[in-house]
């Protein structure tokens, strides 16, 4: 299938909102099944995928309205960015050569109309710590597989609205 049909159709935003729940749920596995403990950043970069999850949702329902499916688009795009960069500040900060004196908050920082880590803090609270390393793949960390998750679903859907809106535009 063309990149510039993908906004529009339904089973490509349902493929990144499977993809979205598969990463929150590694995310409960390795919180739960393997006892990590996720330091803020690894919270905050949950919230960057329950944002590109609930956007996709969005699309995959608006799908064939053009306004609906800009805003969807939109907010991936934005979800990924902000996820891409707290990513890569996480993994700039455990390979920083201080590592070890890394800090981060203790608490996340949501607005005060949604303490998330108050609601529901056996999925947002932050009790681990920024710098630590506590599981790698292939020798890769979890912020770096995360910098290249958020960077792929960054270029894929910029690529994707951008052909869509040139096409469109034709």
């Amino acid at each position: 299938m063309r990149i510039y049909l993908w906004p529009a159709q339904r089973n490509a935003w349902l493929a990144l909102f499977i993809i979205s729940l598969s990463l929150l749920a590694a995310a409960a596995y390795f919180q739960y099944g393997l006892g990590l403990e996720p330091c803020v950043k690894c919270v905050y970069q949950r919230m960057a995928v329950i944002g590109i999850a609930l956007f996709a949702l969005l699309g995959y329902w608006g799908a064939r309205h053009a306004l609906v499916r800009l805003i969807a688009l939109a907010g991936v795009i934005y979800s990924a960015i902000e996820g891409l960069l707290i990513a890569y500040d996480h993994w700039d900060l455990q390979t920083s050569k201080n590592a070890f004196f890394a800090v981060c908050e203790s608490n996340p920082n949501f607005p005060s109309w949604a303490p998330l880590h108050e609601w529901l803090p056996s999925y947002f609270a932050a009790p681990g710590l920024c710098g630590d390393i506590d599981w790698s793949f292939l020798g890769v960390t979890m912020p770096a597989w995360m910098t290249f998750i958020f960077a792929g679903v960054t270029i894929t859907v910029a690529v994707a609205s951008l052909s869509h809106i040139i096409y469109k535009l034709r």
